[in-house]
């Protein structure tokens, strides 16, 4: 059997990763900070804790029947202020838990291989990556930082089988930002930027994940998929508005 780690799996997208994984009939470990990763349906073994932990780590990867192969990062890490106002541990902060963090994660899975066994590494980064928007900066920045870390990651650990990709979600609706989706209002203007007209849901993000980590991308390596329906391919000065159907 298959075995999955899942950093972040108590988050919006990171529970509908565990459960898309586990459809698929992979064992997996989740890992996540929030106490409400122990209450997770159906995964081999559950680890409360801090990511940029090394012993936690260890002690997940050693709890699968068999080394995982498959590792997902999902960690949401930010600290909302303006550019003038962050201090030096604001950026460490975020730095560690959202790009350090995947590296070491990255990094103990390609440790712990075994030779000639394919792996695939999935870290959730985001439409920050390539547009800004203020108050965001040490989380647009760090997940800029997963793309640069899946290109260097494909060309070391590429020859060893091991692919490293990035899936970059925008607006996906989640209990996080319930207060946003939930209000009529909010929700037509979050979804009059987006071309397809509608929100994201975390079950669209887990397909993309469940596709990039199996072997139906076996010779995708390195990459950076935008899971944002079409919002990166508008121009600014493009005013969608409301589209009638047709």
């Amino acid at each position: 059997m298959t075995t999955a780690l899942v950093i972040g799996a108590a988050g919006g997208v990171g529970r509908a990763v565990v459960a898309r994984l586990i459809a698929d009939g992979t064992a997996v470990i989740a890992v996540d900070r929030d106490p409400a990763v122990r209450q997770l349906v159906g995964v081999a073994a559950a680890f409360e804790g801090d990511a940029t932990d090394d012993a936690l780590l260890a002690a997940a990867f050693d709890a699968g029947s068999e080394p995982a192969s498959i590792l997902v990062h999902a960690v949401l890490s930010e600290h909302r202020a303006p550019l003038e106002e962050l201090e030096p541990r604001h950026w460490h902060r975020v730095f560690d838990e959202g790009l350090v963090s995947a590296w070491q994660a990255a990094a103990a899975l390609v440790r712990r291989k075994p030779a000639g066994v394919p792996a695939s590494i999935v870290l959730t980064g985001s439409v920050h990556a390539h547009g800004a928007a203020p108050g965001f900066a040490p989380y647009a920045v760090a997940k800029a930082g997963l793309g640069a870390l899946a290109r260097a990651a494909a060309t070391e650990w590429g020859h060893l089988g091991v692919r490293t990709n990035v899936v970059e979600p925008g607006f996906v609706a989640v209990p996080r930002n319930a207060h946003r989706w939930r209000d009529p209002g909010e929700r037509e203007r979050v979804q009059a930027a987006y071309p397809l007209d509608r929100l994201c849901s975390p079950e669209e993000v887990a397909e993309v994940v469940a596709f990039l980590a199996g072997p139906a991308s076996s010779y995708v390596n390195g990459v950076c998929l935008p899971v944002d329906g079409g919002a990166l391919a508008v121009l600014p000065e493009v005013h969608l508005g409301r589209r009638e159907d047709r």
